[in-house]
């Protein structure tokens, strides 16, 4: 039992986080960004100390992943950086949309910007493929700022105060929060005026899905995304955050997914899921410390070949 639960009740633990989440939401919009740099990562660090399932989860994956290549000694070291790097990206995540367009311009790189015109152009938009990686959270924020207007699909969270900010987060100028629940064709109707709906599929949930070899393990990968881009032939773009030295950051952008359709729409949606794991899992290899470790990507299980005993 982690040091949180055996000290505060469940209650009194989700008033903290409520009230965590506003004032994390304030401090971030107006602090400057060196303190709130330095804040957050030592939150993030007290975070590892304090969480002490999160924390072991995070330790058994990154064995599970680089048990082979690392020493134990870098696995701990690395656990306790994606805390650190967590509490930045999220500080980032709420104070870079403050900045003016120079400043803003001078601390994020980009790849080219070609995929995303050219589906825009195409007069279907686009569906964004991302991960919990990097400063994920302002990914279309910057997109909007460069003119693609984007929409984000989400679900509710169960602490109000919670849920409120990440909704602030994810939404403002040219960026629109929808929920899970609304008729695709509304989705449909907001690309095919040249908006992009962003989308993360790197986490083990209670969704449609299917199984791609994830960081070398099979994992059972959300899928709706894909299948809706695939069903409607909407361009398919990857795009992942990185924090680079200097507290830059960088947005890497693929080009346009490409994919055979061979008449069995199941494998071409599986054969697509493995290039967008691919691309994923090579991203967090370059950056191990910049993604969710604390989280069971690899909970569920493959199903057993027919003939084999469960």
């Amino acid at each position: 039992m982690g040091l949180m639960k055996k000290i505060f009740p469940k209650k009194f633990r989700h008033f903290l986080l409520g009230w965590a989440a506003r004032l994390g939401f304030a401090l971030g919009k107006v602090i400057p960004r060196r303190i709130g740099l330095a804040l957050f990562s030592a939150v993030g660090t007290v975070c590892y100390y304090l969480l002490a399932k999160d924390r072991k989860r995070t330790v058994k994956n990154l064995r599970f992943v680089f048990g082979k290549e690392w020493s134990e000694r870098k696995i701990r070291a690395t656990s306790k950086a994606v805390f650190s790097m967590l509490g930045k990206n999220l500080f980032d995540a709420l104070h870079l949309d403050t900045m003016r367009a120079k400043k803003f311009n001078q601390t994020i790189s980009h790849d080219s910007l070609d995929s995303m015109a050219a589906a825009r152009e195409g007069g279907k938009g686009a569906v964004l493929i991302t991960a919990h990686a990097g400063c994920f959270e302002m990914l279309l924020h910057f997109f909007a700022r460069k003119g693609f207007n984007g929409i984000v699909v989400g679900r509710a969270f169960k602490n109000p105060a919670v849920d409120e900010a990440v909704r602030k987060m994810r939404s403002g100028p040219g960026v629109e929060y929808i929920d899970r629940s609304e008729d695709s064709r509304k989705i449909v109707r907001m690309l095919r005026q040249g908006k992009m709906m962003g989308a993360l599929i790197d986490q083990d949930t209670k969704v449609e899905g299917v199984f791609a070899d994830f960081l070398g393990h099979p994992a059972f990968t959300p899928s709706s995304a894909v299948r809706f881009a695939m069903k409607f032939d909407i361009p398919i773009i990857v795009s992942l955050a990185a924090r680079l030295d200097g507290d830059k950051h960088h947005v890497f952008i693929s080009p346009q997914l490409t994919y055979t359709k061979s008449g069995d729409f199941e494998a071409d949606l599986v054969s697509v899921i493995r290039q967008i794991n691919d691309i994923i899992s090579s991203h967090i290899r370059k950056f191990p410390e910049q993604w969710v470790w604390m989280h069971e990507r690899w909970k569920t299980k493959p199903p057993k070949p027919d003939g084999v005993d469960k």
